[in-house]
């Protein structure tokens, strides 16, 4: 059985259904889309370790960190909506798939588990000239099969 091309498609918290008309423009309509989301919680970790060391602190839960995990959660829950709005409004479907860590691990990771033929990122930048690779775009331009 032969298998449709596929394209991963990252998108992050905000400007969504930009991304997506985007790439709609660009991808050929014959490949199979996962749009992927990560939320990353790497600061997290950064604010627990940083609290568990104040004098009188150990490791655990901390007010700061319940508020970052609830903020990630919410903004999953938006990037989610507005994923599923889009697709309704163009008809095209897609495999949603949401997790959290890493930004570039994670892109990698479902891109290798599913042997993604193409990975789309998008960029903010609209100046002149050439775009400038950001350190995640560069690790995952080094790293992607």
């Amino acid at each position: 059985m032969t298998r449709h091309p596929l394209a991963l498609v990252c998108v992050r918290g905000y400007r969504v259904a930009a991304l997506l008309d985007a790439a709609q423009a660009v991808l050929s309509p014959h490949l199979s889309w996962i749009i992927l989301h990560v939320v990353d919680i790497r600061p997290l970790g950064e604010v627990e370790r940083a609290l568990g060391a104040l004098p009188g602190r150990g490791p655990g839960q901390h007010h700061a960190s319940t508020l970052m995990l609830q903020a990630a959660e919410e903004l999953e829950q938006v990037v989610r909506q507005d994923v599923l709005a889009w697709l309704t409004a163009t008809g095209r479907t897609a495999e949603l798939v949401v997790r959290r860590g890493d930004p570039e691990r994670e892109i990698l990771a479902v891109a290798n588990e599913r042997a993604v033929d193409v990975i789309v990122l998008g960029s903010d930048h609209s100046g002149p000239g050439p775009l400038p690779l950001s350190p995640p775009v560069r690790h995952l331009i080094d790293h992607a099969r």
